[in-house]
């Protein structure tokens, strides 16, 4: 089995989901809200990353060439998911995650800029819209509580 990229960056998708299920099961139980409680979600999310994650890892490399290091592009996707992740309290999820999909598509291959700010606009909207209205479940707002917003 060579190691590639790819494998590097699945086991680290694999390590960081596990690590991510093992925090999401030592929350502590509420007995009020939600009766599944605040850990389903990041349960369920550790448990996909890991299992995904995982089978890439271990999926059969047809014709890889061995590289250890990460392609410019995945290591800008790792610095951006972890600024996303630290600047969500502050700039809020409406801007932070807009700005993460915009950026993101873009690392991704997609050419066209407009494309990534009107879908991560629209993506951004109705996952907000999803989780506050629907859900019921506040997320940060950031900058756009001095606002009004």
């Amino acid at each position: 089995m060579k190691v590639g990229a790819e494998r590097i960056g699945a086991i680290l998708a694999t390590l960081v989901g596990a690590g991510y299920f093992y925090e999401a099961v030592a929350m502590p139980d509420v007995s009020i809200g939600d009766p599944l409680g605040p850990r389903l979600f990041p349960m369920l999310l550790g448990l996909f990353m890991t299992l995904l994650g995982g089978s890439l890892a271990l999926k059969p490399a047809e014709g890889e060439e061995s590289s250890f290091g990460l392609s410019p592009r995945s290591w800008g996707l790792v610095l951006l998911l972890g600024l996303y992740g630290y600047a969500i309290p502050m700039g809020g999820y409406p801007l932070c995650t807009f700005l993460f999909l915009a950026v993101g598509s873009r690392l991704l291959g997609e050419r066209s800029w407009l494309r990534c700010l009107g879908i991560s606009a629209i993506m951004s909207a109705l996952i907000f819209l999803l989780f506050t209205k629907v859900l019921d479940i506040p997320l940060p707002v950031g900058f756009l509580a001095f606002s009004g917003g």
